[in-house]
């Protein structure tokens, strides 16, 4: 099964979750290069691929990662993003559970529902940030673990870093683009563009379970909220 393992604090009051993760299927075929121009790592060893695949989506202007996944019985999803290296925008949800979730630089800004923040603190907490975006800075512990979703090259990281024993696997397909698909020795299957950029394309672990990166230099906007709506979390310490 696929091992991406993401820590939520709006799993528990505590703060801590641990999931495997899935991709929502998608009917829009993946956008990796203006260009069919083979190029070449289907020839390449397994941890070459790695290396060029991961490279080159690192480096990406934009992209997009949606998932949905199960946990423990639970149900996540989410859906970001990414400008660059230092913007995202997106949300995260857990059952009833939902926060928006925008980086722009160091600062991060959340936005959840009613449910969310009684999660968190209570009714009490959901009736001071209802409506409201919380500021906080990446640094601050208490909002850390749903800030690492706008860090894109953390996530792969982590997602790829969990598994080994990579092999070379037969060719593939996501949607019109060609793939050098990789699989390790839990069976999980990594498929990269065979033609223009090695972008990821999709990290998958069996049926429904699957992470899918699409949106490669399609225009993001990111935007800082209302400044009316906005609660300064490192201030309120």
């Amino acid at each position: 099964m696929l091992a991406f393992t993401t820590a939520c604090e709006s799993d528990t009051k505590d703060g801590t979750g641990t999931a495997q993760a899935k991709a929502s299927s998608s009917s829009a075929p993946a956008k990796p290069s203006p260009t069919v121009t083979p190029n070449g790592v289907g020839k390449l060893a397994p941890a070459a691929v790695l290396s060029r695949a991961r490279k080159a989506t690192a480096s990406a202007r934009s992209l997009r990662m949606r998932a949905d996944f199960e946990d423990g019985g639970q149900r996540f999803k989410l859906d970001f993003r990414y400008a660059g290296k230092t913007k995202a925008t997106g949300w995260f949800a857990q059952g009833a559970q939902r926060v928006q979730i925008t980086r722009i630089g160091k600062t991060v800004y959340f936005s959840g529902n009613d449910a969310f923040w009684t999660s968190i603190g209570g009714k009490g907490i959901a009736q001071v940030f209802s409506g409201k975006h919380v500021k906080s800075s990446l640094k601050n512990p208490d909002f850390k673990e749903l800030a690492i979703f706008t860090d894109r090259s953390s996530l792969l990281t982590e997602a790829v870093n969990s598994l080994s024993g990579w092999k070379k696997g037969k060719a593939g397909r996501i949607g019109s683009i060609p793939t050098a698909v990789l699989t390790s020795s839990t069976g999980d299957k990594l498929h990269v563009a065979a033609q223009g950029l090695p972008y990821v394309l999709l990290l998958e672990g069996g049926p429904e379970n699957r992470i899918e990166y699409s949106g490669y230099g399609e225009p993001v906007n990111v935007q800082a909220p209302p400044a009316g709506s906005i609660v300064d979390a490192d201030l309120m310490k």
